[in-house]
């Protein structure tokens, strides 16, 4: 009986074993490869798809993959990398990291650690050899720069052009969120900035008058923005009227005398916090003295404490704010001006951060 049962345990596990050999497990095909199971397939792989940008003086470069180390000298050029990445993430290396340090050192984990390839238009290769970066970001007005990177390996973007505007900002914000692979989340960020300017202009609408605003460049009280920097159209979408005008220079601030200055005779002055020169010196000095703004001691520092709100940035936006609270502070109070700073750098960063440290008050 022993033996019968053991006969037929034996014939079960046979029985078994040519079930599982039928259904095609272990099949070898005839060049002693084993067959796939029925029904099963071999994922399709899928080359990356190249990403091509063009650049804002209509070269055209090729990615063959989303950039994942940026380098730059030029804070306006490079800071749509650090927003797009809400702090260090796409960041190799920059140039003065003393611009926006308060910021950076906030939103940037070990931000002392970045290396720092240069200033301005004086770079080291060398470095930015080491830092593994896959693309350099720069203005128009640093194009030299390009065949030099080039001869390195590393593709450059010119991302800002020297006509500043809110749509140079919002389009330099897509090309670098482009190349990037980061094109979503850099059309909300327009979305944001398109609505507040919307919000200032409907606020300064209603405004009775339009003043007369003079923006100072930081390096001399004698330096203005002209028509072609973005300053113009923050003071326009603010309800003011750029007091400069019969200044043709691009990209950067113009020198002029002080006889230019009193015959534009501006209601109101904005100058940098960072400025080489004082609000007090202004308002000593007797040359500026017959000066509406000056008398009427309308002259005030452009919120800078952060960053500078001023730049050709996403965060201009919140300079708009600013601007339209300076000079409607019945249409746009600070709390407002409060909201509207939670909104953007909780979207950018996932922070907000105090009237204080924004230095507003």
């Amino acid at each position: 009986m022993k033996n019968f049962k053991k006969v037929i345990a034996f014939m079960l596990l046979i029985s078994v074993i040519f079930t599982f050999t039928a259904c095609g497990f272990g099949k070898s095909n005839e060049s002693g490869e084993l067959d796939k199971p029925e029904g099963s397939s071999t994922p399709a792989v899928t080359e990356p798809e190249e990403i091509k940008i063009t650049d804002v003086m209509g070269r055209e470069i090729v990615l063959d993959e989303p950039a994942k180390k940026i380098v730059g000298t030029h804070n306006p050029s490079v800071s749509p990398a650090i927003v797009l990445g809400g702090g260090g993430k796409y960041i190799a290396g920059l140039g003065n990291k003393d611009m926006c340090r308060e910021l950076y050192t906030l939103v940037i984990d070990d931000y002392d650690d970045i290396i720092q390839i240069g200033k301005g238009k004086q770079i080291n290769l060398e470095t930015v050899g080491t830092t593994g970066a896959d693309l350099a970001v720069f203005p128009e007005r640093f194009k030299d720069l390009v065949g030099e990177f080039e001869k390195i390996d590393i593709p450059v973007i010119i991302a800002l052009p020297n006509d500043e505007s809110f749509d140079t900002v919002k389009n330099t914000l897509s090309i670098v969120g482009k190349a990037l692979g980061e094109d979503e989340r850099a059309g909300k960020i327009n979305a944001f900035f398109d609505r507040k300017i919307a919000d200032a202009k409907a606020v300064s609408a209603k405004a009775k008058d339009k003043q007369k605003v003079l923006f100072l460049g930081s390096s001399s009280p004698l330096s203005v923005a002209p028509d072609a920097m973005i300053q113009t159209q923050l003071i326009e979408a603010a309800g003011g009227i750029n007091a400069v005008s019969g200044v043709d220079v691009k990209g950067e601030f113009a020198d002029v005398n002080i006889e230019q200055i009193i015959a534009w005779n501006p209601d109101v002055i904005w100058c940098p916090a960072y400025a080489k020169y004082t609000i007090e010196s202004l308002l000593k000095d007797p040359a500026w003295s017959g000066i509406k703004a000056i008398k009427n001691k309308a002259i005030y520092e452009f919120p800078s404490a952060l960053e500078p709100w001023d730049y050709p940035t996403a965060s201009v936006a919140l300079g708009v704010s600013w601007a339209t609270h300076n000079l409607h502070p019945d249409l746009h109070s600070l709390d407002d001006l409060k909201k509207d700073a939670d909104e953007f750098y909780n979207l950018v960063y996932g922070k907000t951060f105090t009237l204080e440290q924004m230095g507003l008050k």
